[in-house]
């Protein structure tokens, strides 16, 4: 990672102006199918722990500086799959491509070095 790069984190609070308690419920909801955002809000104020998997991906994707980075974490956490009505067949989670859409208004391509994990 390239020194002076920023992660998703603190380039989105910078430019929203929110503050980093702030920045997982406001990727989670930005992630969610529209359709779900409204009953995806009321879940977080009673029910936080059923988006547990889904703000694991977020903190990973938090500390990327590239959505080539965010890219590698969806797709190591779409192959650790969970059972449950709800995630699977209603497809009320987060969605990848709607986090990397997220990503892409705030991050580069991808960096000059190659991401931490491939280079230790």
């Amino acid at each position: 990672m390239a020194a002076n790069a920023k992660t998703l984190r603190e380039v989105c609070c910078s430019r929203l102006g929110i503050s980093h308690d702030a920045f997982e419920k406001t990727v989670l909801l930005a992630s969610l199918p529209r359709y779900y955002w409204l009953w995806g809000l009321l879940r977080w104020h009673l029910n936080r722990s059923y988006f547990k998997r889904d703000l694991e991906i977020i903190r990973a994707a938090a500390e990327c500086t590239s959505v080539r980075e965010i890219r590698w974490e969806i797709n190591f956490f779409h192959h650790q799959k969970t059972k449950s009505f709800e995630r699977n067949v209603l497809r009320f989670r987060l969605s990848g491509k709607r986090l990397l859409s997220f990503a892409k208004k705030f991050l580069p391509p991808h960096q000059e070095n190659s991401p931490p994990h491939l280079s230790e």
